[in-house]
Protein backbone atom coordinates (compact mmCIF):
# COMPACT_ATOMS: atom_id res chain seq x y z
CA UNK A 1 0.00 0.00 0.00
CA UNK A 2 1.32 3.38 -1.12
CA UNK A 3 1.64 5.90 1.46
CA UNK A 4 0.92 9.92 1.36
CA UNK A 5 3.33 12.20 3.29
CA UNK A 6 1.23 14.44 4.50
CA UNK A 7 3.54 16.69 6.53
CA UNK A 8 7.34 16.45 6.49
CA UNK A 9 9.71 18.77 8.58
CA UNK A 10 13.10 19.31 7.25
CA UNK A 11 15.80 19.77 9.96
CA UNK A 12 13.15 22.70 11.74
CA UNK A 13 15.12 24.72 14.03
CA UNK A 14 13.35 27.52 16.47
CA UNK A 15 15.83 30.16 17.96
CA UNK A 16 14.58 32.36 21.16
CA UNK A 17 16.59 35.00 22.73
CA UNK A 18 17.01 35.26 26.96
CA UNK A 19 18.26 38.10 28.54
CA UNK A 20 20.10 38.62 25.51
CA UNK A 21 21.77 34.88 25.12
CA UNK A 22 20.50 33.14 21.85
CA UNK A 23 19.57 29.48 22.19
CA UNK A 24 17.94 26.90 20.22
CA UNK A 25 14.41 25.89 22.16
CA UNK A 26 14.60 23.33 19.17
CA UNK A 27 17.45 21.80 16.87
CA UNK A 28 17.32 19.94 13.65
CA UNK A 29 14.26 18.30 13.88
CA UNK A 30 13.57 15.57 10.69
CA UNK A 31 10.20 13.81 10.95
CA UNK A 32 7.24 12.74 8.18
CA UNK A 33 4.24 12.29 9.23
CA UNK A 34 2.09 10.48 6.42
CA UNK A 35 -1.91 10.93 5.63
CA UNK A 36 -3.93 8.56 8.36
CA UNK A 37 -1.82 8.23 10.77
CA UNK A 38 -1.29 8.91 14.61
CA UNK A 39 1.75 10.30 15.63
CA UNK A 40 2.90 10.09 18.90
CA UNK A 41 5.38 13.09 20.57
CA UNK A 42 6.75 12.84 24.21
CA UNK A 43 9.17 14.09 26.10
CA UNK A 44 9.57 15.94 30.06
CA UNK A 45 8.23 19.43 30.14
CA UNK A 46 10.45 22.02 28.47
CA UNK A 47 11.45 19.53 25.83
CA UNK A 48 10.25 21.54 22.83
CA UNK A 49 7.41 19.46 22.38
CA UNK A 50 5.36 22.63 22.25
CA UNK A 51 7.58 24.53 20.58
CA UNK A 52 7.60 21.88 17.42
CA UNK A 53 3.55 22.05 17.19
CA UNK A 54 3.60 25.91 17.18
CA UNK A 55 6.85 26.45 14.16
CA UNK A 56 4.30 23.62 12.29
CA UNK A 57 1.34 26.27 11.99
CA UNK A 58 4.03 28.71 11.66
CA UNK A 59 3.48 30.49 15.29
CA UNK A 60 6.01 31.88 14.87
CA UNK A 61 7.72 30.33 11.88
CA UNK A 62 10.87 28.82 12.57
CA UNK A 63 14.56 30.18 12.53
CA UNK A 64 15.73 27.59 9.36
CA UNK A 65 14.57 24.34 7.96
CA UNK A 66 11.51 23.33 5.87
CA UNK A 67 7.78 22.37 6.78
CA UNK A 68 6.00 20.95 3.95
CA UNK A 69 2.40 20.18 4.48
CA UNK A 70 1.27 17.59 1.32
CA UNK A 71 3.23 19.87 -1.88
CA UNK A 72 3.30 23.57 0.08
CA UNK A 73 6.61 24.92 1.87
CA UNK A 74 4.73 26.18 4.58
CA UNK A 75 7.43 28.66 5.51
CA UNK A 76 7.30 30.71 2.13
CA UNK A 77 4.20 31.49 2.36
CA UNK A 78 2.77 34.86 3.26
CA UNK A 79 -0.18 35.64 6.63
CA UNK A 80 -2.88 35.55 3.56
CA UNK A 81 -1.24 32.62 2.00
CA UNK A 82 -1.07 30.57 5.42
CA UNK A 83 -4.40 31.75 6.39
CA UNK A 84 -5.87 29.57 3.66
CA UNK A 85 -3.88 26.66 4.44
CA UNK A 86 -4.47 26.39 8.12
CA UNK A 87 -7.88 25.16 7.19
CA UNK A 88 -6.50 22.11 6.57
CA UNK A 89 -4.42 22.23 9.49
CA UNK A 90 -5.62 22.52 12.81
CA UNK A 91 -4.48 22.70 16.35
CA UNK A 92 -5.96 21.63 19.69
CA UNK A 93 -4.08 23.73 22.57
CA UNK A 94 -2.56 22.21 25.63
CA UNK A 95 -5.21 24.33 28.24
CA UNK A 96 -8.77 23.74 27.18
CA UNK A 97 -10.42 27.02 29.15
CA UNK A 98 -7.65 29.63 28.48
CA UNK A 99 -7.83 28.58 24.85
CA UNK A 100 -11.64 29.53 24.41
CA UNK A 101 -12.57 33.52 24.63
CA UNK A 102 -14.63 34.02 28.09
CA UNK A 103 -17.44 36.71 26.53
CA UNK A 104 -17.95 34.75 22.90
CA UNK A 105 -20.54 32.13 23.14
CA UNK A 106 -19.97 28.49 22.29
CA UNK A 107 -21.78 28.64 18.81
CA UNK A 108 -19.54 31.78 18.05
CA UNK A 109 -15.96 30.05 18.94
CA UNK A 110 -16.49 26.57 16.99
CA UNK A 111 -17.93 29.12 14.27
CA UNK A 112 -15.63 31.68 13.94
CA UNK A 113 -12.91 29.19 11.72
CA UNK A 114 -15.86 28.83 9.09
CA UNK A 115 -16.05 32.87 9.28
CA UNK A 116 -12.62 33.44 9.01
CA UNK A 117 -12.60 30.95 6.10
CA UNK A 118 -15.52 33.22 4.14
CA UNK A 119 -18.90 31.03 4.92
CA UNK A 120 -21.30 34.18 4.73
CA UNK A 121 -24.71 31.81 5.27
CA UNK A 122 -25.75 32.05 8.78
CA UNK A 123 -28.13 29.08 8.48
CA UNK A 124 -25.46 27.25 6.84
CA UNK A 125 -23.05 28.19 9.94
CA UNK A 126 -25.83 27.34 12.43
CA UNK A 127 -26.29 23.74 10.46
CA UNK A 128 -22.54 22.81 10.77
CA UNK A 129 -22.08 24.20 13.90
CA UNK A 130 -25.23 22.53 15.34
CA UNK A 131 -23.69 18.89 13.73
CA UNK A 132 -20.31 19.10 15.00
CA UNK A 133 -21.59 19.72 18.50
CA UNK A 134 -23.36 16.72 18.27
CA UNK A 135 -20.18 14.70 16.88
CA UNK A 136 -18.40 15.72 19.66
CA UNK A 137 -21.32 14.74 22.14
CA UNK A 138 -22.28 18.03 23.06
CA UNK A 139 -26.21 19.13 23.06
CA UNK A 140 -26.18 21.90 20.79
CA UNK A 141 -29.74 23.08 22.08
CA UNK A 142 -28.40 23.26 25.64
CA UNK A 143 -24.58 24.52 24.77
CA UNK A 144 -24.84 26.94 21.87
CA UNK A 145 -25.76 29.96 23.74
CA UNK A 146 -23.32 29.77 26.88
CA UNK A 147 -20.18 30.30 27.85
CA UNK A 148 -17.03 28.70 28.57
CA UNK A 149 -16.99 29.26 32.01
CA UNK A 150 -20.32 27.90 32.71
CA UNK A 151 -18.58 24.54 31.21
CA UNK A 152 -16.56 21.49 32.79
CA UNK A 153 -12.78 21.18 31.85
CA UNK A 154 -13.52 17.93 29.67
CA UNK A 155 -16.18 19.98 28.15
CA UNK A 156 -14.26 23.00 27.24
CA UNK A 157 -12.06 20.23 25.08
CA UNK A 158 -15.20 18.73 23.53
CA UNK A 159 -15.69 22.82 22.38
CA UNK A 160 -11.95 22.93 21.25
CA UNK A 161 -12.10 19.95 19.48
CA UNK A 162 -15.25 20.63 17.91
CA UNK A 163 -13.97 24.09 16.92
CA UNK A 164 -10.86 21.92 15.52
CA UNK A 165 -13.22 19.58 13.39
CA UNK A 166 -15.65 22.36 11.75
CA UNK A 167 -13.54 23.08 9.05
CA UNK A 168 -12.58 19.81 8.29
CA UNK A 169 -8.87 19.69 8.59
CA UNK A 170 -6.56 17.34 7.00
CA UNK A 171 -4.18 17.36 9.87
CA UNK A 172 -5.08 18.02 13.97
CA UNK A 173 -2.16 18.99 16.14
CA UNK A 174 -3.01 17.89 20.21
CA UNK A 175 -1.06 19.76 21.98
CA UNK A 176 -1.23 17.72 25.48
CA UNK A 177 -4.96 17.48 25.11
CA UNK A 178 -6.00 15.56 27.97
CA UNK A 179 -3.00 16.62 30.61
CA UNK A 180 -5.19 18.70 32.70
CA UNK A 181 -8.12 16.88 32.94
CA UNK A 182 -9.01 14.08 35.64
CA UNK A 183 -8.61 10.21 34.78
CA UNK A 184 -12.00 9.31 33.49
CA UNK A 185 -11.92 12.29 31.42
CA UNK A 186 -8.92 11.88 29.68
CA UNK A 187 -10.55 8.26 28.61
CA UNK A 188 -13.39 10.11 27.22
CA UNK A 189 -11.28 12.61 25.22
CA UNK A 190 -9.09 10.24 24.30
CA UNK A 191 -11.94 7.41 22.59
CA UNK A 192 -13.71 11.11 21.14
CA UNK A 193 -10.64 11.63 19.06
CA UNK A 194 -10.16 8.17 17.98
CA UNK A 195 -14.24 7.89 16.64
CA UNK A 196 -13.22 11.66 15.02
CA UNK A 197 -10.25 10.37 13.57
CA UNK A 198 -12.31 7.49 11.66
CA UNK A 199 -15.55 9.84 11.05
CA UNK A 200 -13.60 12.56 9.50
CA UNK A 201 -10.21 10.82 7.64
CA UNK A 202 -8.15 12.99 9.98
CA UNK A 203 -4.32 12.88 10.27
CA UNK A 204 -3.75 13.52 14.15
CA UNK A 205 -0.22 14.37 15.74
CA UNK A 206 -0.58 14.08 19.53
CA UNK A 207 1.77 15.57 21.86
CA UNK A 208 1.97 14.40 25.24
CA UNK A 209 4.41 13.57 28.52
CA UNK A 210 2.59 10.86 29.49
CA UNK A 211 3.63 7.85 27.61
CA UNK A 212 1.04 5.02 28.75
CA UNK A 213 -1.75 7.90 27.12
CA UNK A 214 0.53 8.29 23.83
CA UNK A 215 1.00 4.42 23.56
CA UNK A 216 -2.65 3.55 23.26
CA UNK A 217 -3.46 6.48 20.64
CA UNK A 218 -0.24 6.35 18.44
CA UNK A 219 0.66 4.49 15.47
CA UNK A 220 4.89 5.66 15.46
CA UNK A 221 6.11 7.57 18.66
CA UNK A 222 8.80 10.00 18.54
CA UNK A 223 11.06 10.99 21.56
CA UNK A 224 12.59 14.27 22.00
CA UNK A 225 15.17 15.23 24.50
CA UNK A 226 16.27 18.97 24.98
CA UNK A 227 15.09 20.26 22.15
CA UNK A 228 16.00 16.94 20.01
CA UNK A 229 14.81 13.64 18.36
CA UNK A 230 16.56 10.93 20.14
CA UNK A 231 14.05 7.91 18.67
CA UNK A 232 11.39 7.42 16.62
CA UNK A 233 9.67 3.92 15.78
CA UNK A 234 5.96 2.49 15.75
CA UNK A 235 4.67 1.80 19.05
CA UNK A 236 5.05 -1.13 19.67
CA UNK A 237 8.72 -1.01 18.56
CA UNK A 238 9.52 1.93 21.15
CA UNK A 239 7.52 0.06 24.02
CA UNK A 240 8.84 -3.07 23.51
CA UNK A 241 12.39 -2.50 22.28
CA UNK A 242 13.36 1.19 23.28
CA UNK A 243 17.24 1.67 22.03
CA UNK A 244 17.50 5.30 23.53
CA UNK A 245 18.44 5.00 27.20
CA UNK A 246 16.09 8.20 27.55
CA UNK A 247 13.37 6.28 26.11
CA UNK A 248 14.22 3.44 28.47
CA UNK A 249 14.02 6.16 31.54
CA UNK A 250 10.67 7.25 30.28
CA UNK A 251 9.33 3.71 30.38
CA UNK A 252 10.57 2.85 33.79
CA UNK A 253 8.20 5.70 34.97
CA UNK A 254 5.22 3.88 34.10
CA UNK A 255 3.71 2.22 36.45
CA UNK A 256 3.38 -1.24 37.03
CA UNK A 257 1.81 -4.33 38.70
CA UNK A 258 4.17 -6.52 38.02
CA UNK A 259 6.69 -7.30 40.37
CA UNK A 260 9.37 -8.58 38.18
CA UNK A 261 9.42 -5.32 36.34
CA UNK A 262 10.71 -3.58 39.46
CA UNK A 263 14.93 -4.61 38.95
CA UNK A 264 14.77 -3.31 34.89
CA UNK A 265 13.14 -0.46 35.90
CA UNK A 266 15.66 0.79 38.63
CA UNK A 267 18.48 -0.03 35.91
CA UNK A 268 16.62 2.18 33.69
CA UNK A 269 15.83 5.01 35.66
CA UNK A 270 17.07 8.53 35.25
CA UNK A 271 18.82 10.63 37.18
CA UNK A 272 19.74 14.55 37.66
CA UNK A 273 18.17 17.49 36.14
CA UNK A 274 17.53 18.25 32.24
CA UNK A 275 20.17 20.97 31.40
CA UNK A 276 19.79 24.47 30.73
CA UNK A 277 19.33 25.10 26.89
CA UNK A 278 21.24 27.92 27.30
CA UNK A 279 24.51 25.82 28.11
CA UNK A 280 24.14 22.46 26.84
CA UNK A 281 25.97 19.79 27.07
CA UNK A 282 29.15 18.76 24.57
CA UNK A 283 28.60 15.84 22.62
CA UNK A 284 25.34 13.86 23.11
CA UNK A 285 22.62 16.31 24.89
CA UNK A 286 21.65 13.19 26.99
CA UNK A 287 25.45 12.33 28.18
CA UNK A 288 25.23 14.17 31.68
CA UNK A 289 21.90 11.42 32.79
CA UNK A 290 23.01 8.90 31.06
CA UNK A 291 24.12 5.59 32.50
CA UNK A 292 25.85 4.29 29.94
CA UNK A 293 27.96 7.61 28.99
CA UNK A 294 31.59 7.13 27.84
CA UNK A 295 34.16 9.59 27.09
CA UNK A 296 32.70 9.49 22.89
CA UNK A 297 29.59 10.80 24.31
CA UNK A 298 31.20 13.84 25.67
CA UNK A 299 33.44 14.71 22.46
CA UNK A 300 31.34 13.18 19.36
CA UNK A 301 27.09 14.12 18.72
CA UNK A 302 25.53 10.96 17.72
CA UNK A 303 23.48 11.07 14.54
CA UNK A 304 20.37 10.10 14.00
CA UNK A 305 19.76 6.47 12.14
CA UNK A 306 17.80 3.42 11.60
CA UNK A 307 19.40 0.71 13.32
CA UNK A 308 16.29 -1.65 12.39
CA UNK A 309 13.62 -1.01 9.62
CA UNK A 310 12.00 2.00 10.84
CA UNK A 311 13.37 2.43 14.38
CA UNK A 312 15.08 5.31 14.80
CA UNK A 313 17.87 6.13 17.18
CA UNK A 314 20.69 9.23 18.02
CA UNK A 315 22.64 7.22 20.41
CA UNK A 316 26.40 6.31 20.41
CA UNK A 317 25.61 2.82 22.54
CA UNK A 318 22.25 2.09 22.06
CA UNK A 319 20.84 -0.52 24.05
Amino acid sequence: MVTQTLLSLNDVTVEFVNQGLRFNAISNINVDITAGETLGLVGESGCGKSTTAKAIIQLPPPTSGNIFFEDIELTRLSNSEMRNVRRHLQIIFQDPISSLNPRRRVKDIVAEPLVISGLKSKSEIERKVTEVLYSVGLDPDSTMDRRPHQFSGGQCQRICIARALIVRPKLIICDEPVSSLDVSVQAQILNLLEDMKGEYALTLMFISHDLAVVKNISDRVAVMYLGKICELASSNDIYDNPLHPYTAGLMATIPTIEPSDGANKRKHQIAGEIPSPLNPPSGCNFRTRCPYAQDKCRQEEPQFRELMNGHFVSCHFPL
